[in-house]
């Protein structure tokens, strides 16, 4: 079986549109069952920071359709680790898990490293802590985690480190000391994200959505992409 978390804490609009993205990528490209995609977002609502509260989004810009995924709690530590909870009851040695991140990272400037930043009150969700989280997870074939927060590349290697997976691939949209960028083409995403879930909706693998993901025409030369595998032959991995 294939599951997958979509979260995003401090959001804009273009990171609700790529958690969506993400899930039709998912669903429509990938075959993944919609019951196995928890979406964590924001204040557990398709909502994003500056949306007027009684006017909610509901239109997605990739297609002018309404929003298909639904959100199932927001995008907070607490959220997170009942998803992993509830997950971890099902997962088997034979099972893939995939983990979207998004929405604003921030840096403490020290060893702490970098942080998810979640709603409410924009509270620290820090590296060491989702760390910790993730390896409550019991033992499965793979795991598959796209970063697209600002400072991501500093989560790279301790989520290889305390995975609980026989292989981890780890891409991150930027390097931990560099912040991520929107597309420079369409304000409406966040531009290593979106050509990554692009290029594996063609059913690569995810070494080579990264290596599109850094050199495509519509990438945002101001991102400074990263990844990390274990083993190294984890990059040969795919989701679909």
């Amino acid at each position: 079986m294939r599951y997958a978390i979509l979260f995003s804490g401090m959001s804009f609009r273009r990171h609700v549109n790529g958690l969506e993205y993400g899930y039709r990528t998912l669903v429509d490209r990938l075959g993944f069952a919609p019951e196995n995609i928890q979406v964590l977002n924001y204040d557990g609502s398709l909502l994003a920071r500056g949306d007027p509260h009684d006017e909610p989004c509901t239109i997605w810009p990739g297609d002018g359709t309404a929003y298909r995924m639904v959100v199932n709690a927001p995008g907070s530590r607490e959220a997170f680790q009942q998803a992993l909870r509830a997950l971890g009851k099902q997962l088997t040695a034979r099972d893939q898990v995939f983990i979207n991140t998004t929405g604003h990272g921030g840096h403490h400037g020290d060893e702490r490293g970098p942080d998810l930043i979640t709603y409410p009150h924009c509270s620290r969700y820090g590296r060491d802590e989702f760390c910790a989280d993730l390896a409550m997870l019991p033992p499965h074939e793979s795991l598959v985690v796209l970063m697209a927060q600002c400072f991501s590349g500093g989560f790279n290697q301790a989520v290889v480190d305390s995975s609980p997976a026989a292989a981890t691939f780890i891409a991150a949209a930027t390097s931990e000391t560099r912040p991520s960028f929107m597309s420079f083409h369409d304000a409406n995403w966040d531009s290593f994200q979106r050509n990554w879930l692009e290029a594996l909706a063609g059913r690569v693998t995810v070494q080579e959505a990264f290596t599109y993901a850094s050199s495509c025409p519509g990438r945002n030369p101001y991102d400074s992409p990263e990844f990390a595998a274990r083993p190294a032959s984890a990059g040969a991995l795919t989701l679909g």
